[in-house]
């Protein structure tokens, strides 16, 4: 009998010859899309194969297999969900990824249409239209400034970055600020208000195509400041790169990441009771920096992770406190899944 090895290398071969075979002959076609978010279906049937055949070889050989289809899916599907390639326009809300908080200001545009009509920032239609008529080059390099209104109590802020270099840090008497350049992209930005909601969204994007790499740096920067004063949202979706983001002087309600390949750093404070950071993250290298003043918890899912955890009591595999955690009066808790990543959370 063929020694596992074999089985594995020799059933990989022919899978992907009758694939390719069977495409280039218009007999089977099927999109990756539809198909890659089932991976853990594969790790299954490797587990009941192991349960019910562990004594044969050949099961073993198509055991490992599973699992190398399953990893490659797994990776795959979440790195792809940075990246929305149907998408024409724009959509930040936050419901559409996973639905994890409701708020109230999903509507704002609904609920008071009048007022957005006289106050939203009309630069990001100006460029496009200037862009499809041939006319007009956005600049690689620019600066966005957003005024603060007295009203604002919330804000949104979504960041669709793809590839590149980002920070966000600092305070500024605006709403919102940012400085970007890019040797090949340009960065687009629009705002909107809501008065009977006293809120306002900012969504900064960066335009589709390919990203240069200039002496092993990505070519595309955002260096981002928000205002300390209102109650943030985040969401920031990165498809590579780094992130250095401080978030500690802002009042940071809820906090969402999604990364494909990326090294993050992300420092948060305690300026509210409770606050929310949930990460969907690839293969990435996460560095959470949390004050000793609030209680901590992170619940973990997902496989082949490496984690530290300063100060951190294990609960079970799945979820890690602070001590004291149920009696803190301020709490940040950390939903994150991701595979072949690694987390390191620091108490400063």
């Amino acid at each position: 009998m063929k020694n596992s090895r074999s089985i594995f290398w020799g059933g990989m071969l022919i899978i992907i010859g009758i694939f390719w075979l069977l495409r280039k002959l218009d007999i089977f076609f099927f999109h990756w899309d539809a198909i890659l978010p089932y991976w853990p279906v594969l790790l299954i049937l490797a587990g009941i194969l192991l349960i019910l055949t562990n004594k044969y070889t050949a099961a073993r050989g198509l055991v490992g297999l599973l699992i190398v289809i399953a990893v490659f899916g797994g990776l795959t599907s979440r790195t792809g969900r940075v990246f929305d390639r149907h998408r024409d326009n724009w959509n930040f809300n936050w419901n559409d990824h996973d639905n994890d908080w409701d708020h109230d200001d999903d509507n704002d545009d609904d609920d008071d249409e009048g007022d957005n009509d006289d106050d939203k920032d009309s630069d990001y239609e100006e460029d496009s239209n200037r862009q499809e008529e041939g006319s007009y080059k956005k600049p690689v390099n620019n600066s966005y400034q957003y005024e603060m209104e007295d009203f604002i109590q919330k804000a949104n802020f979504n960041l669709e970055g793809g590839a590149g270099s980002f920070t966000v840090k600092g305070n500024t008497d605006k709403l919102f600020e940012a400085d970007t350049r890019s040797s090949v992209l340009g960065f687009l930005s629009n705002t909107s208000i809501n008065k009977l909601a006293n809120s306002a969204t900012v969504n900064l994007k960066m335009e589709d195509g390919n990203v240069k790499i200039h002496k092993g740096e990505l070519s595309n920067k955002a260096d981002i400041e928000l205002n300390i004063k209102p109650i943030w949202t985040i969401d920031l979706g990165l498809g590579a790169g780094s992130g250095n983001f401080d978030l500690s002087n802002y009042k940071v309600e809820n906090l969402k990441v999604s990364t494909g390949v990326a090294d993050l750093d992300i420092r948060l404070g305690d300026k509210l009771d409770n606050s929310n950071v949930k990460i969907d993250a690839g293969v990435a290298s996460l560095g959470l920096e949390i004050p000793k003043t609030v209680g901590c918890e992170i619940k973990l899912d997902g496989a082949l992770n490496l984690t530290s955890f300063d100060d951190l009591e294990k609960i079970n595999d799945k979820l890690y406190r602070s001590p004291g955690f149920d009696k803190a009066t301020k709490k940040i808790m950390i939903s994150f899944d991701g595979g072949l990543s690694k987390v390191k959370i620091k108490r400063y």
